[in-house]
């Protein structure tokens, strides 16, 4: 008696090994999607609120008197089905953000709620060459995931903790927005490039040629450094201390690295209330 016996064809196998392929895909991205994720959806969201605050500014004399203001003028260039411009606010010492206290629910997914001081903006103020200068600002806090997990600030076993480059992601992120109409990172995405990177910009060597004069990527913090070491100036508010303000239990404030020098051999100084000719720009993910 003669035993058939079926084979694999090719074509069967190839399908095998496809839906395998997308089974291990899903898994990964199911299991860790932090790392690959987080840095697109935070460019995002800075993006967003940067082109937001600076075309809403531009009809504007005035920097918004409270937060009800400051909210509204946000929704004017971001996308919201949903929002609630009068819903309580936070404050810098916030380590809980409760779903009542969202005031924007963006098209995007993402939740935002604002910190101020008791409705009114804050106010940042440094010494400078012996003078004190002083900023307005809110606080923008953003789930950047929405509804997604893990919806914390700061992971339970990383409280009072320094912030590293191995300490899981979070999604709730944090943004100073200055009466300047410029938006400024806070927390650990100064220093971890998973979220973000940054490249000082040095003045051009040749007025032909003026583009791709730049750093490498690296920290946000790396590249304030470059452009503007110690120095300090009002008109340059990314050179200014804003982490200062916030408590030292804030899952909003890191604890620096050692600071690189600022680079002067590219042209940048770091004199205080003088403008340095370099300065720093976040770097889009591709």
């Amino acid at each position: 008696m003669i035993r058939k016996f079926k084979a694999v064809t090719l074509a069967e196998m190839l399908i095998c090994l496809l839906i395998i392929a997308i089974l291990v895909v899903m898994a990964m991205i199911t299991i860790k999607p932090y790392d690959k994720t987080f840095k697109w959806l935070y460019v995002r969201i800075y993006h967003v609120l940067e082109t937001a605050v600076y075309n809403s500014m531009m009809t504007r004399s005035e920097f918004p008197a409270n937060s009800g203001e400051f909210c509204n003028m946000l929704l004017e260039y971001i996308n919201s089905p949903e929002n609630n411009c009068a819903a309580g606010d936070l404050t810098r010492e916030a380590t809980n953000f409760p779903e009542a206290n969202i005031k924007i629910k963006a098209s995007n997914g993402m939740n935002l709620w604002i910190g101020s001081n008791g409705g009114a903006p804050y106010t940042h103020t440094e010494v400078i060459d012996g003078s004190t200068a002083s900023m307005k600002y809110y606080i923008v806090f953003a789930d950047i995931n929405g509804t997604k997990a893990p919806n914390l600030a700061q992971r339970p076993e990383a409280i009072m903790e320094p912030w590293t480059s191995d300490s899981k992601l979070v999604d709730i992120v944090a943004f100073v927005v200055t009466e300047a109409s410029v938006v400024i990172p806070i927390g650990p995405p100064e220093i971890d490039t998973r979220y973000m990177q940054a490249m000082t910009i040095y003045p051009p060597e040749d007025e032909n040629r003026p583009e791709g004069h730049h750093s490498k990527p690296g920290t946000y913090y790396w590249a304030k450094n470059e452009a503007w070491g110690r120095g300090k100036s009002i008109s340059e508010p990314m050179s200014l201390d804003f982490r200062a303000d916030f408590p030292a239990d804030s899952p909003f404030y890191v604890d620096y690295p050692t600071a690189n020098t600022v680079n002067t051999t590219k042209g940048c100084t770091q004199n205080n209330n003088q403008v340095s000719p370099c300065y720093v720009k976040v770097e889009d993910y591709n």
